[in-house]
């Protein structure tokens, strides 16, 4: 089983998210959650690593899926080939996908014997930049990488903002009436209907998803 491990990243201590939301849904429902994941989500880091460090030691995701399955990355909407020199700073915007289809696809796959039509749009080593201190990235997870790991990262829990979180309840209110099961609002039992309108500003929100069927 791939394990995808925030713990280090979300218990991090001074920075404990403003507010905690917890529900337990039918698992039709992962699916709609999952698009949390593919529009970014906020993880803690210890920047001036290269890539994979970041992937394998930090989200601990293991080194075997990284090589047979995450095919394509993007730091900061450039296409990384080599992991091992491309650092992560603070701020950066991390996306990790499987084979994309067709050309572009072929194209953009770390490594691909395509790699030098895209080189305006590929990451260059930035061995240089690595400062190393507590950091803060953006991570998007796309097709088949969403779909494998996504149901397992929402069970641990993602920090997301309450935009976003507000953004994907009014649109999906229908599916949420009639397949989220239970709730909990920093601790205290809450109705769908009632998180609609909260005025959450521009707060950080602790999301976990559980399936009433184990992941």
């Amino acid at each position: 089983m791939v394990k995808f491990d925030q713990t280090s990243s979300t218990k991090k201590s001074g920075d404990i998210p403003a507010v905690n939301l917890s529900l337990l849904v039918k698992p039709e429902l992962l699916t709609v959650f999952s698009k949390l994941a593919e529009r970014g989500f906020m993880v803690n880091i210890q920047t001036g690593c290269s890539v994979k460090e970041l992937i394998c030691n930090q989200l601990g995701i293991a080194e075997d899926y990284l090589e047979n399955r995450i095919q394509t990355i993007f730091l900061n909407a450039k296409a990384v080939d080599d992991l091992d020199s491309t650092m992560v700073t603070d701020g950066s915007t991390l996306a990790l996908s499987g084979a994309m289809p067709g050309l572009v696809g072929v194209t953009m796959r770390r490594g691909s014997f395509y790699a030098s039509l895209r080189s305006q749009i590929s990451h260059e080593k930035n061995l240089s930049a690595a400062h190393q201190g507590d950091g803060q990235i953006v991570i998007k997870l796309f097709n088949l990488v969403l779909k494998e790991l996504g149901p397992g990262i929402l069970k641990q829990g993602i920090r997301t903002s309450a935009q976003n979180l507000q953004d994907l309840l009014n649109r999906h209110l229908n599916e949420l009436k009639t397949g989220c099961i239970s709730g909990e609002l920093d601790g205290k039992p809450v109705e769908i209907n009632n998180l609609l309108g909260l005025d959450w500003d521009d707060q950080t929100v602790f999301l976990q998803i559980r399936s009433e069927k184990a992941v």
